[in-house]
């Protein structure tokens, strides 16, 4: 799999190990882990930008949210992953901030996370990914 940057934020400790593993399961090995807002705002000001990146809008403290809001406006991602359940209203409000800053969103998966689903949704980031840059060139 192409070399993609990821960046994972999750606060319980044995879920990301096992989105971790999971990635690097699947050729992915540049993988960012932060379990909060602030560690993952440090990683991405050192490392400037993710292919994907992979959170919980929901979390509890707003700080899934507070994330995606952050990777919009800063342009530190290029596509979304969701975890867990989201509310509808809250998916119209993300879909629409998403459009707006050029965010894709790749899909949501419930925990415990299916490795084929996610298997999925990186093989269409990087189908559409390739697409694009041969349209581009």
């Amino acid at each position: 799999m192409r070399s993609l940057k990821v960046l994972i934020l999750e606060p319980d400790p044995y879920q990301m190990m096992a989105l971790h593993q999971m990635l690097n399961a699947v050729g992915i090995y540049d993988v960012l882990t932060s379990p909060s807002l602030a560690a993952a705002r440090c990683s991405l000001e050192r490392r400037a930008r993710v292919d994907i990146a992979i959170c919980d809008p929901q979390r509890r403290g707003g700080e899934g949210l507070a994330l995606i809001r952050y990777l919009a406006t800063e342009r530190k991602a290029s596509a979304l992953i969701l975890l867990g359940r989201v509310a509808p209203g809250l998916l119209t409000d993300l879909d629409a901030m998403l459009d707006e800053h050029q965010l894709k969103l790749l899909g949501r998966l419930h925990t415990p996370v299916s490795a084929v689903l996610m298997r999925g949704l990186l093989d269409n980031y990087l189908q559409t990914s390739a697409q694009a840059a041969s349209a581009g060139a």
